[in-house]
């Protein structure tokens, strides 16, 4: 569909077959992927030949094309336990998206909560965790975002996490 070479789609196969698996691809012309060469050999010269060989055989023998369902319904079964949880525990004025696709759901907290610095709170006195959204905004003043990951934890570990979590909040906005 690019007839003009301008379109750079990159990708990862720990999404798609297994977490371990840090190994991903690009499709571009090859003037782009000639620089990512370039750039990738200046950084580690070398992705592991292992790595590269489990990735061609999963390939080769259909098993990522068979896998891809079964993990998208995993994924939507726990999103939703997520939003379940987070619609019966968080308090007024935090909100939160509802992804269509990918591993995450990002929420948004009150104005004056700081969610780096509620990270310690959040992990040494109720034992959750999450990534601050100041992590992704880099060049602006976003203190008050987190992602949250819900791909990885089991059922009950979501709503416990969720539970916890709220309760971190409350504590802050109490504050």
């Amino acid at each position: 569909m690019d007839g003009e070479g301008r379109v750079i789609y990159l990708s990862t196969f720990s999404k798609i077959a297994a977490p371990g698996l840090r190994l991903g691809w690009v499709a571009a012309s090859k003037e782009a992927i000639r620089w990512f060469e370039l750039a990738k050999q200046s950084i580690d010269l070398h992705t592991s030949t292992l790595n590269q060989y489990i990735a061609a055989e999963l390939l080769r023998k259909g098993i990522i094309e068979k896998n891809i369902p079964r993990i998208k319904e995993i994924y939507r079964t726990k999103r939703d336990l997520m939003l379940q949880a987070l619609s019966e525990y968080m308090p007024e004025g935090v909100t939160w998206t509802k992804p269509s696709a990918g591993m995450f759901i990002w929420l948004t907290t009150p104005e004056k909560i700081d969610t780096t610095a509620m990270l310690e709170i959040a992990i040494k006195k109720y034992g959750v965790a999450y990534v601050p959204g100041k992590s992704f905004y880099p060049n602006e003043d976003r203190h008050n975002d987190m992602r949250l990951n819900f791909t990885y934890p089991t059922p009950e570990q979501i709503f416990e996490g969720i539970k916890r979590l709220a309760m971190a909040i409350k504590e802050v906005i109490t504050q």
